[in-house]
């Protein structure tokens, strides 16, 4: 292990720092992740998704700013869950190699990847806004161990105004806060949950360059605003790991994060909305 961190062919070391930061705060930020001629080579795979030029996704390709059934033209946020399920080339890549290397450091050894997902807010869309929640939030209740190690890779520099990921640092310590759905119809319109920031939540934005990533955690809350720049992207890439049982128990019920499964498990919503 190199002590100070770093890019290691198929691993990225952390420190002892920065492990301490993600079990004290609920997440991390880790700089040159991927390198530029690395990020080059997935961005064909990505921009063919974000384009929409990927048939038979269903729900899977969507607006995440929006309900269901809206037009490509007018998303937002533009959303492809599971990319690798539609692109099976893409399993085992570079990215995803570093991240499961992060992850068995910050969550343990049998840390094993749960789902992808590419994200994209386009420019001069306010919109395009990611509503405040925390991941367990979505998930069903039940399982085994809920520890989660989600890595986001900034395909493009990330700042306020093209709406960075933001944080409640150390949220993750507290209760998981009642999630509602963010539009009418409820989860069969749309996939969107939301939670209402308490007066004394102190929030962080979490810049990125191009090639930083950001590890969080299932609990801490957050999310991030619109992109109000008028013509950059903020483009992501996503992969996030949990334990070797929690993602055996969720296949073994039909839980795949999957947007066009049938939901017949237990979530946490009913409970928390009552």
């Amino acid at each position: 292990m190199n002590e100070r961190g770093g890019r290691d062919g198929e691993h990225y070391w952390l420190t002892a720092q920065e492990i301490a930061q993600f079990k004290r705060d609920g997440y991390v930020t880790l700089r040159d992740v991927m390198t530029e001629a690395e990020l080059t080579a997935i961005e064909p795979a990505f921009q063919q998704f974000i384009r929409g030029e990927i048939e038979g996704m269903g729900r899977d390709f969507c607006d995440m700013s929006g309900p269901y059934g809206r037009a490509f033209e007018d998303f937002n946020l533009v959303n492809a869950v599971l990319p690798r399920r539609y692109r099976p080339d893409l399993c085992g890549n570079l990215f995803e190699l570093r991240c499961a290397s992060i992850s068995r450091q910050l969550i343990g050894a049998d840390a094993t990847l749960d789902y992808d997902q590419f994200l994209a807010k386009r420019p001069n869309k306010p919109d395009a806004e990611f509503s405040w929640h925390q991941d367990l939030g979505y998930w069903p209740t039940g399982t085994p161990d809920t520890q989660t190690a989600t890595c986001s890779l900034a395909l493009d520099d990330a700042d306020r105004e093209n709406g960075c990921l933001r944080v409640v640092p150390g949220s993750h310590k507290g209760p998981l806060r009642p999630h509602k759905p963010l539009h009418a119809g409820g989860r069969d319109a749309s996939h969107i949950l939301s939670i209402t920031l308490d007066a004394n939540d102190p929030v962080a934005e979490l810049p990125l360059k191009r090639g930083d990533i950001t590890v969080h955690d299932e609990r801490i809350v957050h999310g991030s605003g619109g992109n109000t720049s008028k013509a950059r992207w903020r483009r992501t890439y996503i992969v996030a790991f949990r334990s070797k049982a929690c993602v055996a128990y969720e296949r073994a019920i039909g839980f795949t994060h999957s947007h066009n499964d049938t939901i017949n498990w237990q979530t946490h919503l009913g409970a928390l909305e009552t």
